[in-house]
């Protein structure tokens, strides 16, 4: 039979058949290379995303001796250029100098796993001027976890020495999940310009007398939830600074401490806003203050719409503060009511109750500028003295605060005066001489 007589769609068929014959004979030619070795085919964790990058498969020893800081490196380039995205630090204690985790990285979520310590080196053995030991920046959705600890070394000489332990920067939809820092050399964690952050069942641990050692400083980031856990050092267990909005803190322990602080602001004559804050289930138990808000006389701005609610106060020394005299470098008497003013609106102090270890629970010291500290609201109050013995008071000095009882102790407000104002408290008697006071 000529061709010309073939069916066209005979041809079709036999084109069809010959294509399946052939995908067939690769297939079956890729099996026998692949058993006498001759393909190499990718390993199968590989193309999953729970694949993790183990520091200790870059070299580091993790035996609290070796400095692993170049395995780490390593480690963490091949973790952020992966689609996993996924850092492990094994059992074992991974000592580490200062170190930079840089992004962006590839992977739209990128996890650090710590299940060891990850330890920074003794002071004697810091040759590097950075502020922060480990710094990670320009990571969005980076989460780290785990039931390790990093440990800041602050007890061998670090105190007061300008070295932050984990700082944060510009990593939008930031989550701390069970993250334990222990003695930082100052600060504990710092959170600058990180949208959307997420930190839960936080646990920091430093001295009562450990200087400047703040548990989470928060600045310039809009939209923080902290939820849980306890924070206790020698400084603010929480401090909320300038341009920070959206802030949420519930069910925080904070103690021992500097308590739970808005500010400073205004510091150096600074401009710094922040607004729509809630600090709520929180409690405070043998910290040097509990809930205040802070301003330093020259600053503008303004602090606004701030909520302290359902707040427990066991043996604090001062409950409840609001100034806008804070002046951490010179006498407190010396420090004087001057324009401008960081503006203060919108506080309400709502259903907090326990214990003071001082004469004055509620301290409120506004400015005498109009308009410069309004919409005070104190409402549910009832502190009363750590000594049975003992009465405690409130000072307030030109502010009008709406009072909705019951408020115990009760508040009577100075009237308005410019003449410059006998202040003889001081809420930060150990960070006075210090350098990086919060």
């Amino acid at each position: 039979m000529s061709t010309s007589n073939f069916p066209v769609k005979n041809w079709f068929l036999v084109i069809a058949m010959k294509r399946v014959m052939a995908i067939h004979t690769r297939i079956l030619i890729t099996c026998i290379l692949m058993m006498i070795g001759l393909v190499v085919v990718p390993k199968v964790q590989n193309l999953f995303t729970s694949e993790e990058t183990d520091v200790m498969d870059f070299g580091a020893k993790g035996d609290g001796i070796t400095d692993d800081s170049l395995a780490v490196n390593k480690a963490w380039s091949r973790a952020c250029g992966s689609t996993a995205g996924r850092l492990k630090f094994g059992p074992g204690n991974f000592v580490v100098g200062p170190i930079t985790f840089s992004g962006p990285c590839k992977a739209k979520t990128v996890v650090v796993n710590v299940i060891g310590d990850v330890t920074a080196f003794a002071k004697k053995n810091w040759h590097n001027n950075t502020d922060t030991w480990m710094k990670f920046q320009n990571i969005d959705n980076l989460v780290i976890t785990g039931s390790g600890h990093f440990k800041g070394q602050g007890a061998t000489g670090w105190w007061d020495s300008c070295k932050q332990a984990l700082g944060f920067h510009a990593c939008n939809g930031l989550q701390l999940l069970g993250v334990t820092s222990i003695d930082s050399p100052r600060n504990h964690i710092s959170v600058n310009a990180c949208d959307g952050t997420v930190i839960s069942n936080i646990n920091i641990i430093a001295p009562k007398d450990s200087p400047n050692t703040d548990g989470i400083d928060i600045s310039a980031t809009n939209g923080l939830q902290l939820n849980g856990g306890n924070i206790g050092t020698g400084d603010d267990c929480v401090a909320i600074n300038g341009e920070s909005f959206n802030i949420n803190i519930t069910n925080l322990n904070c103690g021992p401490g500097h308590g739970i602080s808005v500010g400073s602001l205004g510091r150096n004559g600074a401009r710094d806003v922040v607004g729509y804050i809630t600090v709520d289930g929180c409690t405070f138990t043998d910290t040097q203050n509990g809930v205040r808000i802070k301003t330093v006389p020259g600053g503008s701005g303004s602090a606004s719409n701030i909520t302290f609610s359902n707040i427990t106060m066991r043996n604090v020394e001062n409950p409840i503060i609001l100034t806008q005299f804070y002046c951490p470098h010179q006498n407190p008497k010396k420090c004087k009511d001057i324009l401008p003013v960081v503006k203060i609106n919108g506080v309400w102090f709502n259903d907090i109750h326990g214990t003071s270890s001082k004469q004055n629970a509620i301290n409120i010291a506004c400015s005498a500028n109009s308009g410069s500290c309004k919409g005070i609201t104190l409402q549910n109050i009832n502190i009363q003295a750590s000594n049975s013995s003992v009465s405690v008071g409130s000072t307030c000095q030109n502010a009008n605060p709406l009072v909705i009882p019951p408020v115990s102790p009760s508040v009577v407000c100075t009237p308005p005066s410019l003449i410059e104002m006998a202040l003889d408290y001081n809420y930060d008697e150990k960070s006075q001489d210090g350098i990086a006071i919060a």
